[in-house]
């Protein structure tokens, strides 16, 4: 395996020695950007109960946390290593009952339908399989009227760098609207685009 297969080996799901030092500094840096703009459009409420999908160090979990009183924030990851790390980063919020961090597969659906108000993921899309099935399972997870934001990276700046193929499979903006508009979104689906510095970030944001 080449060092770019390994690096995005890593990136979708960390694990070893590498994933647990390593890729966390990767993550924690290079989502700030997304964390922020996704928060943010969010707008979360006191008594929201969320679904973070691919949590990751569980940053962004903390983040939110701190907006819920009667809510609570669940963060899934299917790495070991990632779990370990955003439960220890949120054990404050875990013990009050704002948060909670569970080691699954969302594409195996382990949650009950229409339980969540909003849900998001940032730069997961990736690495999905079959992502029409998995956004289809997100918008069966919401309540009526919830809101899912899903962060990623302008494909044209991706592949300006060294990723797998096999591991990294990118979605422009329309391929992102055509999805989300044919997962169970009961309006239109948008998306933002913002900029920092020569980088551009997309939230795209759908209602179920």
């Amino acid at each position: 395996m080449n060092l770019s297969d390994y690096f995005s080996a890593q990136a979708r799901r960390p694990s070893g020695l590498f994933g647990r030092i390593i890729m966390p500094l990767v993550f924690d840096y290079g989502n700030a950007y997304l964390n922020g703009f996704v928060a943010e459009l969010m707008a979360l409420q006191p008594d929201d109960r969320v679904l973070e999908i691919g949590c990751g160090t569980g940053k962004l979990m903390q983040r939110m946390a701190r907006e819920l009183k009667s809510g609570q924030i669940v963060g899934v990851d299917f790495s070991s290593e990632m779990v370990a790390i955003a439960e220890k980063r949120n054990r404050k919020n875990i013990s009050r009952g704002t948060a909670a961090v569970v080691k699954a597969d969302v594409a195996a659906s382990p949650f009950s339908p229409a339980s969540y108000s909003k849900a998001c993921s940032v730069n997961t899309l990736y690495f999905w399989q079959d992502p029409d099935l998995i956004l289809k399972k997100v918008m069966e997870l919401l309540a009526p009227g919830g809101r899912f934001v899903l962060a990623f990276e302008d494909t044209e700046q991706l592949k300006r760098r060294e990723l797998s193929a096999d591991l990294f499979r990118l979605h422009t903006k329309d391929d992102v609207l055509r999805m989300l508009s044919n997962s169970g979104a009961s309006g239109e689906v948008t998306i933002e685009t913002r900029k920092k510095n020569r980088l551009l970030f997309h939230c795209a944001v759908a209602i179920r």
